[in-house]
């Protein structure tokens, strides 16, 4: 095997989840010689950079108008993983109706599935995504997600004096979660009035604003930056409410992993995303999901110092023993090697079996929506075997793909067909059908092998 593998992820936005999950610990690896890495946004991403990778990392991608590089990945062969950490499949429409709006359209529910299906390895973070995943792929691996100890800062001397500082941390400016606490934390402001401050870090919490020692910092929409920053204010507490519902139960437990390391003690909602981590009044201090329950834990926390010090310490620990980057990096290139040890071609100069093929043709009519083709060459009947179809116009942006077939058989004989959405205005319209096929035998690049010209080209209209 190579001894330095090439690695390349393709994400949709350096948002958190990309950064902590994949883009971190691969960059780590990577400085450290132990693979060649390479990131892309899904937007600037090529189909070259592929074709030169080793394995080909995606996270949180959806989007059909970028299948095409899942369809090349597949089609040259590339190990895949696949990184998820949100159930796109659940984003309630109470809490944030754009966001889902945006995931759960149907279009991207069905790419995401693409994906799932044809990774060699999907990577979650909690085990209801596991479960979910596991309708989809039988390769899914429940991992934790890592901390960067790198980017903490010293915390800022406190008085012995000072009040006891609570924080709401959130990524989101959109943010209903504090709702949980926010009628027992007005009592507690209330009844420590002049030993306690609260700062809501991300978002506007409108019931609160007004209250004395409340308040707000702004997002920092820059995960490292946010950790520097939130690492130097030494908070006392830290509060993480979350409801109980599918979406819910399949996020990480990024707050008890922040806190933790930060050496704030957290007050987290009793939910399987914290319990499963959280040991009570050790690491961290567990509440159900009531006003009641919320404020008998701030009021404990608040006025026992002995066990705020020691949860702080205990979830420093294990935050590091468990979650810091260099065991994260060490699950990454385990997985690199096994999946790559699988992989029979994988050189530094393994030539590809790609083929390709581009077709000009015009359509007759409007609504056009596939095509199909003798499924093998006349006269000598070589194969036309695995094929993937980009659609695209005359002048090369990318309209439509396909990437699996139907054979059938007619009249003339066997044929395959592709089906994709319809083209409405097509009529009198020039495309270019770009075909590519590689053989079914990945290790024969020598294969006889066919794909059609225009004259073996039929067109498919819709009503």
């Amino acid at each position: 095997m190579n001894a330095f593998p090439r690695i390349v992820a393709i994400v949709p936005s350096t948002i958190a989840s990309c950064q902590i999950g994949v883009l971190k610990p691969l960059s780590a690896l990577a400085r450290k010689n132990k693979i060649q890495f390479k990131s892309f946004l899904e937007g600037k991403a090529t189909l070259s950079a592929i074709n030169e990778a080793d394995l080909v990392v995606f996270c949180r991608n959806t989007e059909p108008a970028y299948a095409h590089l899942l369809n090349q990945a597949v089609a040259t062969h590339k190990p895949i993983i696949f990184d998820l950490d949100d159930n796109f499949w659940d984003v309630p429409f109470e809490s944030d109706s754009e966001l889902a709006r945006y995931h759960r359209l149907p279009l991207r529910i069905q790419q995401l599935e693409k994906y799932l299906t044809h990774a060699n390895l999907v990577r979650v973070y909690s085990p209801v995504m596991e479960e979910i995943v596991s309708n989809l792929s039988k390769r899914v691996k429940l991992l934790k997600a890592g901390f960067d100890f790198e980017l903490l800062r010293n915390p800022s001397p406190r008085p012995q004096s000072q009040r006891v500082s609570i924080v709401y941390a959130t990524s989101r400016i959109v943010d209903t979660q504090y709702l949980l606490f926010t009628e027992a934390m007005k009592k507690v402001l209330d009844k420590y009035i002049d030993k306690i401050e609260l700062t809501i870090w991300g978002c506007q919490s409108s019931e609160l604003v007004g209250y004395r020692g409340v308040k707000f910092a702004p997002l920092i929409s820059d995960y490292d930056r946010f950790l520097r920053d939130f690492s130097h204010h030494a908070f006392d507490i830290g509060l993480a409410p979350l409801e109980d519902t599918p979406f819910h139960r399949s996020k990480t437990n990024t707050k008890f992993r922040d806190y933790g390391a930060c050496r704030v003690a957290g007050i987290y909602s009793d939910v399987p995303v914290y319990s499963s981590c959280v040991v009570h009044e050790r690491t961290g201090f567990l509440v159900e999901n009531t006003a009641e329950s919320w404020f008998e834990g701030m009021c404990r926390l608040i006025e026992d110092a002995q066990l705020r010090t020691s949860i702080q310490k205990a979830a420093y620990d294990e935050v590091y023993d468990q979650y810091r980057q260099q065991v994260v990096e060490d699950e990454w290139m385990v997985e690199i090697e096994e999946l790559l040890a699988k992989n029979t071609p994988y050189s530094l100069y393994a030539s590809s079996p790609l083929r390709s093929s581009e077709v000009l043709i015009r359509a007759d009519f409007n609504n056009l929506s596939g095509v199909k083709f003798p499924a093998s060459s006349p006269g000598d009947h070589d194969p036309v075997g695995k094929v993937y179809l980009e659609v695209r116009s005359s002048t090369g942006n990318l309209l439509r793909e396909a990437s699996t077939t139907k054979r059938f058989d007619d009249e003339a004989g066997e044929k395959i067909g592709f089906a994709f959405t319809p083209i409405k205005n097509s009529q009198k319209e020039e495309f270019v059908l770009k075909f590519t096929s590689v053989p079914e035998n990945q290790t024969d690049a020598n294969a006889p092998f066919w794909l059609p010209s225009s004259g073996y080209i039929q067109m498919v209209y819709t009503q």
